[in-house]
């Protein structure tokens, strides 16, 4: 008797730690989803500023430096949004 109650506390035991994985499976999946979002945050920013970047190259002596404050803006906003995604790794 006391094999088949060691063996059921044993099993019971792994079944407990079984969903506690699960638990831990499943929170890492939400932080990666998490991250993967703050990822292409930064890839849209990225965008943004080689797309601003890009003005400035095709723009006329007059208008670059009124184009030049929006590529500033552009690259700060780039900074800001990969220093949060750092923050989350």
């Amino acid at each position: 008797m006391e094999r088949k109650l060691f063996i059921n506390k044993f099993d019971r035991k792994l079944r407990s730690w079984d969903r506690d994985i699960a638990k831990l499976e499943k929170r890492a999946e939400k932080i990666t989803q998490n991250l993967k979002k703050h990822i292409e945050e930064v890839k849209l920013h990225r965008e943004a500023t080689a797309t601003k970047a890009a003005d400035l190259l095709h723009s006329s002596e007059d208008a670059w430096m009124e184009m030049r404050k929006g590529a500033e803006v552009a690259l700060n906003d780039l900074k800001k949004a990969f220093r949060k995604a750092k923050s989350k790794f």
